[in-house]
């Protein structure tokens, strides 16, 4: 899991660096840096919480798992430590984003309620689709496949939303939609998981 977390950080760093490169003398609409910002973001997180249960599964612990804990306390146990992870990797991109790109200005608050809400779909997909990948051969396009549908009505909320707080209005309608979001993932995927897991 520590080669996850240092691929993480230098993809994070590499995508944010590459942006503030792009975006260099460049004045950025408020879309424009509301995309590149989580763009920026689940860069950063995808390599390490792509492989959560991957690494379980090579070491061959998933079935002491299986036997010894409930599978949800395992699903939201990896879920914390995944939280954790999205929380470490944000007090390293999210600064260097403020000083390469462009500052959080606007609403602080649902600046802070976006990346609250954000954090936790990202990280409960990631951590769901993870482990359903995880006992297949082809877990690369798979990842990618069963990802995709889940994460991108989520990035279009999030990047709304993002826009509406950096123009300095607390964003609303996108708020609902993502905690709407996070109450179904939060009930569904542990029961998804379950379902698989005992498989």
């Amino acid at each position: 899991m520590r080669q996850g977390i240092v691929a993480s950080l230098l993809m994070g760093v590499a995508t944010v660096v590459g942006i503030g490169f792009a975006a260099l003398g460049q004045t950025l609409s408020a879309g424009l840096q509301a995309g590149l910002f989580w763009t920026a973001l689940l860069f950063g997180l995808f390599p390490a919480l792509a492989r959560g249960f991957i690494v379980e599964e090579e070491t061959g612990t998933a079935d002491l798992l299986r036997i010894g804990a409930r599978p949800a306390s395992i699903f939201w146990g990896k879920w914390l430590f995944h939280a954790t992870l999205y929380a470490l990797l944000s007090v390293v991109l999210v600064p260097l984003y403020a000083l390469l790109v462009a500052p959080p200005r606007g609403h602080a608050l649902g600046w802070l309620l976006l990346w609250l809400g954000g954090g936790f779909c990202l990280t409960s997909i990631l951590t769901l689709c993870g482990a359903l990948v995880a006992q297949t051969t082809v877990r690369g396009a798979l990842l990618a496949g069963l990802t995709f549908p889940l994460l991108l009505p989520l990035i279009l909320i999030l990047i709304a939303g993002t826009r509406q707080a950096l123009e300095g209005a607390l964003p609303a309608e996108p708020l609902q939609g993502i905690f709407g979001y996070a109450l179904a993932l939060s009930a569904g995927g542990a029961w998804v998981f379950e379902k698989v897991w005992q498989e």
